[in-house]
Parts: structure tokens; sequence; C-alpha cells
């Protein structure tokens, strides 16, 4: 059985970003007329209004730019203290993740971080999420 998480915002276009991390694929949707990512997906570019994108694949490294810590419990499947990281991706779009395999005491600004997968389960059924540990070597 998968962890319980949070239940996730669905939509048509949320339903495809899960739909890649069944086959652990981290795609993020991408205008096909200027090249801005949207993340999170959604039908219009708000760069150029475009309603034409791809799913492009991301490379799964990203530089740390911030992160905090939850002293306060918001969900019970993340009890306090809950830390999230927002990255920079090597592709440009920022991703707000959390981090694993690491302590949070040895995150620092613009560090690398690479993917890893996580499973979790909420009402949508079971999904594998994409959290962010250090390089390997």
């Amino acid at each position: 059985m998968a962890t319980p998480r949070p239940i996730r915002s669905m939509d048509p276009y949320a339903e495809q970003f899960w739909a890649y991390t069944q086959k652990k694929e981290f795609r993020l949707q991408k205008c096909c007329d200027c090249g801005k990512f949207r993340w999170p997906p959604g039908p219009t570019c708000d760069k150029c209004l475009s309603d034409e994108f791809e799913w492009a694949a991301m490379g799964g490294q990203g530089k740390v730019l911030s992160w905090t810590t939850f002293r306060r419990g918001y969900f019970p499947e993340y009890p306090a203290p809950h830390t999230v990281i927002v990255l920079e991706l090597d592709e440009g779009p920022l991703f707000v993740a959390y981090p694993v395999d690491m302590e949070v005491a040895d995150l620092r600004e613009g560090m690398t971080l690479s993917l890893r997968w996580t499973d979790g389960q909420d009402k949508y059924g079971e999904y594998n999420l994409p959290v962010f540990g250090p390089v390997s070597s």
C-alpha cells in the first residue's frame, strides 16, 4: 500500500502530469509557440496566450533557491516540522518539492539536487511523487 498523502488538485492538465509520474517520468507542460514552461499546467500560456503545448521531459536536476520549514501541521500526512524546497530546474521552471535523503541543516542556496521518487496515495489512487535529494556520485 502506498503512503497516504493530501488530496491532489485534479483537472485534465494535472491528470496528464500524474499519468506520467505513474511511469516515473518527470514531464512539465511547455508552450509549443514560445517555449515557456507552464507549471502548474493549464490550458493557455501566460506569456503568449497560445493553447499549443507538449509534455517535455525534464532532466531531473535543479538548484535550491529557497526552503522553509513548517512548524505547524497543515495536513496530518505531513506532520510538523515539515520542510519544502523551491528548485530552479536546469530547464528553467521553478518546482516545489520536499528534500529526501538529507538533513535540513545541510540545505544550501544554490546546491544541486536530483530527482527521486516516493510513493503516494489519495482519493484518486496511487501515484509516484517527484522529490529531490543529493546528487548521486
